[in-house]
C-alpha cells in the first residue's frame, strides 16, 4: 500500500519566505512559481513546479543572470531550489 504524500503548508511557507528573502519575487501558478531576481542588471526568470509535495524542480530558465554562461542557469538554480527546500522541510519540524 503506497503511503500519499501530504504538502506540509509550514513547509512550503517557509520555502516561499527563503526565495523572498534570497532576491526574489514570487508569481504562484496551479503548482508552479516563477521567480524573478530582483535587481536592475538582473532578467532572469526562472520558472519551478512541484512535482511531489515539498519537492521542487527547476522547469525553465531563461534570461540574463549576470554571472552565469549559457545554460548554466537551471543547474544554479536547481541547486539552490533543492537547498532552500530541505531547510524549509527541517524548519517546519523543528
Amino acid at each position: 500500500m503506497e503511503v500519499e504524500k501530504e504538502v506540509d503548508p509550514k513547509a512550503k511557507g517557509e520555502f516561499l519566505k527563503k526565495i523572498a528573502v534570497n532576491g526574489f519575487s514570487i508569481i504562484e501558478g496551479d503548482n508552479t512559481l516563477t521567480l524573478r531576481p530582483r535587481g536592475m542588471e538582473e532578467t532572469a526568470e526562472v520558472t519551478i513546479q512541484e512535482v511531489e509535495p515539498n519537492e521542487w524542480k527547476v522547469v525553465g530558465a531563461s534570461g540574463q543572470y549576470a554571472g552565469f554562461a549559457r545554460g548554466q542557469k537551471r543547474l544554479y538554480f536547481e541547486a539552490y531550489i533543492k537547498k532552500w527546500a530541505t531547510e524549509a522541510i527541517l524548519e517546519a519540524a523543528g
